[in-house]
């Protein structure tokens, strides 16, 4: 499994990365990646310690700390049906705080 380190301090927190998901993928297929994130998350992931990440620019899907989110203040409480979808070349992300 590959590691990799984000710094979040140098990334935007945005509100439109989930409909450009949209945009890019399709409304069924990006649900579908949602899913796939959730999922993930469900076989791999611990409760109130990871999250789901979703990169936009590929789909790809992964697990985060969620300590690295807390630590730059971008959550303070977490639910189980969080996560986020980033985009490295926006240099931006987005917590989707209620995904189904």
């Amino acid at each position: 499994m590959k590691s990799i380190k984000i710094e979040f301090s140098k990334y935007e927190p945005v509100d439109f990365l989930w409909s450009e998901l949209i945009e890019d993928y399709g409304f069924e297929k990006a649900k579908n990646i949602v899913s796939q994130a959730k999922d993930l998350q469900k076989m791999n992931g611990k409760k109130n310690i990871t999250m789901p990440i979703i990169f936009s620019g590929t789909g790809g899907l992964a697990l985060i700390p969620m300590k690295l989110l807390k630590k730059q203040d971008f959550i303070s409480s977490f639910k189980d049906t969080q996560l986020l979808i980033f985009n490295l070349k926006k240099k931006s992300f987005q917590i989707i705080k209620e995904a189904s």
